[in-house]
């Protein structure tokens, strides 16, 4: 059996176990018989979308959200040379990752990266082509990983030819890029991890998991940056709220309203849309 094989085979396995904590949101979005190995399905994680005869249309609604300059930033041309060769288009949901990693960079270095929550291999990748000496580890529910994983072996960069998928809490991380399963993010205590990244993920959870991910970024005595909804409810009536994150006495590195995460596009009117409710952000060191 080929490794690409076994990965997704030992994700699969973890999907019951991962299913008991799931939040309403994930319930809905990702029920039992999705088809998560399709990369082209939108799950309620982001969305793949293929280039075509839009993407003109697409980039004008992207520079009145973004402004030009998005397009000027070195991230995004590592970005796009990658999506070119995929066939993907680098949409606003990337585009919102980009503006993200070109904030962190100016500010730190890390040698160690978690990604919480990712989605479409959206905030891997930035962290790989951002910090590309660093090691990642990638968090998420089984199915989440498996669908970002396809992704990333449809592109010809090194890091899919390193990538390892957690089998239990003794499990010796050796490649590059590690899979941990939600159900097993304890593997995550105590590993020196410099930066953990959650973008629109902790706003989806319940709060019971998102006090573990605090308890795990806290242990290793992290930096964090984080990027959700300022108030939310899910469809199950779970009611999350920015400020009332455990943060405790974390180092505010900087805290404020997120810029490029206020609006979205659509090609019906009215094109451009303001999500439902302020999105922050934020750099927190927990020391």
């Amino acid at each position: 059996m080929s490794k690409y094989q076994t990965i997704i085979d030992k994700l699969i396995e973890s999907i019951p176990e991962a299913n008991k904590n799931k939040s309403s949101y994930w319930r809905t979005h990702l029920p039992e018989n999705s088809d998560f190995l399709n990369p082209y399905k939108n799950f309620g994680f982001s969305a793949y979308t293929k280039k075509s005869f839009k993407d003109f249309l697409y980039n004008i609604l992207t520079k009145k959200i973004f402004g030009n300059d998005v397009f000027k930033t070195e991230t995004y041309k590592a970005y796009k040379n990658i999506f070119d060769q995929i066939n993907r288009y680098v949409d606003g949901c990337t585009i919102r990752h980009i503006l993200s990693f070109e904030k962190l960079k100016t500010l730190i270095r890390p040698k160690k990266i978690c990604i919480i929550g990712d989605g479409k291999l959206n905030g891997v990748l930035g962290a790989y082509l951002t910090f590309p000496e660093a090691k990642f580890f990638s968090v998420n529910l089984p199915e989440v990983l498996i669908n970002d994983y396809i992704i990333l072996d449809k592109t010809n960069i090194s890091l899919k030819n390193s990538v390892e998928v957690v089998e239990g809490e003794n499990f010796k991380s050796k490649e590059k890029l590690t899979l941990i399963q939600s159900n097993k993010k304890d593997y995550l205590l105590n590993k020196d991890i410099d930066l953990f990244i959650n973008i629109a993920s902790f706003q989806e959870m319940t709060i019971t998991e998102i006090e573990k991910y605090f308890n795990i970024i806290k242990n290793n005595k992290s930096k964090l940056y984080c990027c959700n909804r300022e108030y939310k409810k899910l469809s199950g009536g779970e009611e999350l709220y920015f400020d009332n994150y455990p943060f405790s006495d974390a180092k505010k590195i900087f805290w404020e309203n997120c810029p490029w995460h206020q609006h979205w596009y659509s090609l019906r009117p009215p094109f451009v849309n303001k999500y439902d409710g302020n999105i922050k952000h934020c750099l927190v060191e927990f020391l």
